[in-house]
């Protein structure tokens, strides 16, 4: 499977839940990722312009694969970079810079967070790029 369905697999499974309230908070509960690499807690890790601490980690698996690992303070990023990390992991470079995180607004992730969380879900984004960019 590659980003792209991982992408619209977790659209089919969150959308079938009507509310978006409800679906924003069954996200935050239930989607965060496993274990963060600690060797990814590291200050040169976390994601500038965010306002709770998220630390960001990718690594190369196989030369081929990229690995991604998100881990947050605040259980809201929390659970959507679990949903980044589901998408993105185990993806070609090109594949994550291609493939916008369009989950977030069909969703209606976006419409539950301050504007201070939806740039730092962006620059989220810019810097996992910024990452992979350097990987590649």
């Amino acid at each position: 499977m590659n980003a792209k369905e991982r992408q619209q697999e977790i659209i089919d499974d969150y959308g079938v839940i009507d509310d978006p309230l409800e679906r924003f908070q069954i996200i935050v509960e239930t989607a965060a990722s496993g274990e963060f690499p600690e060797r990814f807690r590291k200050d040169e890790n976390l994601v500038p312009g965010c306002t709770s601490r998220v630390w960001l980690g990718a690594w190369m698996e196989d030369g081929e694969e990229v690995n991604v690992a998100i881990d947050s303070e605040a259980p809201a990023l929390k659970g959507i970079g679990g949903l980044i990390v589901r998408i993105y992991s185990g993806s070609s470079p090109d594949e994550i810079r291609e493939l916008k995180p369009s989950f977030i607004s069909q969703l209606g992730i976006d419409r539950q967070l301050t504007p201070t969380r939806q740039r730092g879900l962006a620059n989220i984004r810019r810097r996992l790029v910024e990452i992979v960019d350097e990987l590649d």
